[in-house]
């Protein structure tokens, strides 16, 4: 079975600036990354089941940007969501629902967020 999973990608560097910035910028990212994606197959399906998400980590800015470059040449929707109160620094990011083998080949290196 091929899971429709989301993955949130949160940049370490977040863990500094507290769990409420750290919560309100996955939750940032995986409204960004449904609505990109909201009247797909995969979304809907998703929706409609467990809303599966996995939070990966990405060392700090310029990591996250060339991930989202990764998700980019793969032709993998997602949004890279730029923080406007930290200067318009990049903090996260919000993939698709997609199945997971999908996207596994781009983001399988990334650990997960702890």
């Amino acid at each position: 079975m091929d899971p429709i999973v989301q993955y949130l990608i949160l940049s370490r560097e977040l863990l500094a600036l507290g769990h409420g910035v750290l919560a309100a910028q996955a939750a940032h990212a995986a409204v960004a990354g449904y609505l990109i994606a909201a009247n797909s197959d995969s979304a809907r399906a998703w929706a409609g089941g467990t809303f599966t998400k996995i939070l990966l980590a990405a060392d700090d800015e310029a990591a996250l940007r060339a991930v989202s470059a990764q998700l980019a040449s793969a032709g993998i929707a997602h949004k890279l969501l730029e923080e406007s109160r930290l200067q318009g620094k990049a903090t996260a990011i919000g993939v698709a629902p997609l199945p997971r083998s999908t996207v596994a080949p781009v983001l399988g290196r990334l650990p997960l967020l702890r």
